[in-house]
């Protein structure tokens, strides 16, 4: 069973409100109990086949009313950023020998295409 999840309660009221649906017409639309409704437009909490239910309702994908997480959301890009790439701790020797591996690396795809073009030239100017 998939628990309860938050959805973005404001983007369900706000499409219910474009299509002047009451909350009633809207829990006909989507075979859900208006009791449903008033709980999903209240708190954001909805099942897994209630938010399904509603996004056929409403014809757009599911994932559009996933609610995204306020506190992330506000948070600044120079501090996720450090978060996200913490796994990333390299050293300045270590940026030196991927670099160098990477450098040479591509020396020898270059060295082989190359090679491949010249033997390419020279079969087709001796044949």
């Amino acid at each position: 069973m998939v628990p309860d999840m938050k959805v973005d309660l404001n983007l369900v009221k706000r499409l219910r409100e474009e299509r002047a649906w009451s909350q009633e017409h809207l829990a006909t639309v989507a075979g859900l109990s208006t009791r449903t409704i008033q709980r999903i437009e209240t708190d954001g909490r909805a099942s897994h086949e209630s938010r399904l239910a509603l996004a056929a309702a409403f014809g757009i994908a599911a994932e559009r009313l996933v609610a995204v997480d306020q506190a992330a959301q506000s948070r600044p890009l120079r501090e996720i950023i450090p978060d996200t790439l913490a796994w990333l701790d390299f050293s300045r020797r270590d940026v030196r020998v991927i670099a160098g591996m990477a450098a040479v690396f591509a020396a020898v795809v270059f060295i082989y295409q190359a090679g491949h073009a010249a033997g390419t030239f020279v079969y087709y100017v001796t044949h």
